[in-house]
């Protein structure tokens, strides 16, 4: 019987493992979806999200532009009204007045200055003469008036100059104007032989001319007067 029993064994058929189907060779591998994982997104949704967002930056750009388009155009019509214009207007003045004063010393009636230098020379060979009488009656009551006005305006409103340095033609008629205030104290202490040795600056009326005729320009450009369109008018401010 125990014989019988152990072939018994032997000869049962041996039970067979079960093998998971995803260990089998030859077939695929069971995989998810890709897009399953992916949200639905409906472009009902998302244009109007995408529409708001392009709104909101081209908004707040237009915005900045605007704005800095706003303070150009304050700052460059600050410096004409309050600097520039009136510089101009005083040295103007005060190059036609002692145009004037010479010719009327030289007897012409004529547009044909005569040598300011010849003038200049008068005064100093003779500080008794008629030359120098008539030089330091228009220096008190024309020439210096008009300079100390244009010294007060350089002074007060040098933040809207242009630059980041004075010119110094501007220095030099600053200084000019103070040196003739302590001449002027001499002349009525009976010293009238006294000169300044700081010279009016002589080109100062050609520098200012020219800021102002850029300035003009500049506020043309920015006001859109120069040019057909705003591409055009940015290329003219920024040649400027």
């Amino acid at each position: 019987q125990i014989f019988v029993g152990v072939v018994s064994q032997r000869l049962s058929p041996t039970p067979s493992l079960s093998v998971p189907p995803s260990l089998h060779l030859g077939r695929p591998h069971p995989r998810r979806s890709d897009t399953a994982a992916m949200p639905n997104l409906d472009p009902t949704t998302v244009m109007p999200i995408l529409l708001a967002c392009l709104s909101y930056v081209f908004t707040t750009l237009h915005t900045l532009r605007s704005e800095q388009h706003k303070s150009l155009v304050s700052r460059v019509s600050q410096q004409l009204q309050s600097l520039y214009g009136p510089l101009l207007a005083c040295v103007t003045a005060s190059k036609s007045s002692y145009e004037a004063m010479v010719r009327q010393f030289s007897g012409s009636a004529t547009d044909q200055c005569p040598s300011a230098a010849d003038f200049r020379a008068a005064v100093r060979r003779d500080p008794h003469g008629p030359a120098a009488c008539a030089y330091r009656q228009w220096v008190r009551e024309v020439l210096l008036p008009l300079s100390a006005k244009a010294a007060d305006l350089i002074i007060a409103r040098a933040d809207l100059l242009e630059g980041t340095s004075i010119e110094p033609t501007l220095l030099q008629l600053v200084a000019h104007v103070s040196a003739y205030k302590v001449i002027l104290r001499q002349w009525e202490q009976g010293a009238i032989d006294q000169v300044s040795a700081i010279s009016y600056p002589d080109h100062i009326h050609e520098w200012i001319s020219r800021e102002f005729s850029r300035l003009k320009r500049r506020q043309a450009a920015l006001l859109g007067l120069s040019g057909s369109g705003g591409l055009m008018r940015l290329a003219a401010y920024s040649k400027l």
